[in-house]
């Protein structure tokens, strides 16, 4: 079966350090029928897909017209977001995904587990600084 495979990004820390994140191309779709390409960070931790208020604009959605909820990081605080579903492409394969926009610009862009881990089999290959995306069979939950 075909994976699709990501490369870690090099990035460096406030305090200068270099590390390694593992990112993914993915496209969401506007409300206008066009894909914009984002490289959200693969985020095994985070329950829902998390994108910025301007990805919500940028898409043709009403930030408001989502489903409130307060979702909280590993910073401990807690920020409003409006959940709408919105259909993703990773490589060939489109699902629709929840997608948490958040009311502030300031959050990291994440993909996360739900609509997405259970439609791939993701394997994060340190080693190699790469991740791997295998589609799994239809009707896998």
């Amino acid at each position: 079966m075909k994976s699709y495979i990501f490369h870690y990004r090099k990035e460096k820390t406030k305090e200068g350090e270099i590390v390694y994140r593992p990112v993914a191309y993915v496209h969401l779709k506007g409300r206008d029928g066009n894909w914009y390409l984002f490289d959200p960070y693969i985020d095994s931790g985070a329950d829902l897909c998390l994108f910025t208020r301007s990805d919500c604009n940028l898409l043709g959605y009403e930030l408001k017209e989502g489903r409130e909820r307060l979702i909280g990081g590993v910073s401990g605080g807690l920020i409003r977001t409006y959940i709408h579903q919105v259909l993703l492409r990773i490589g060939e394969i489109e699902l629709m995904a929840e997608v948490a926009f958040a009311e502030l610009e300031e959050v990291p862009r994440l993909l996360g587990r739900k609509d997405i881990f259970n439609r791939f089999q993701v394997n994060f290959d340190e080693e190699e600084l790469k991740i791997h995306f295998t589609p799994k069979e239809k009707g896998v939950k």
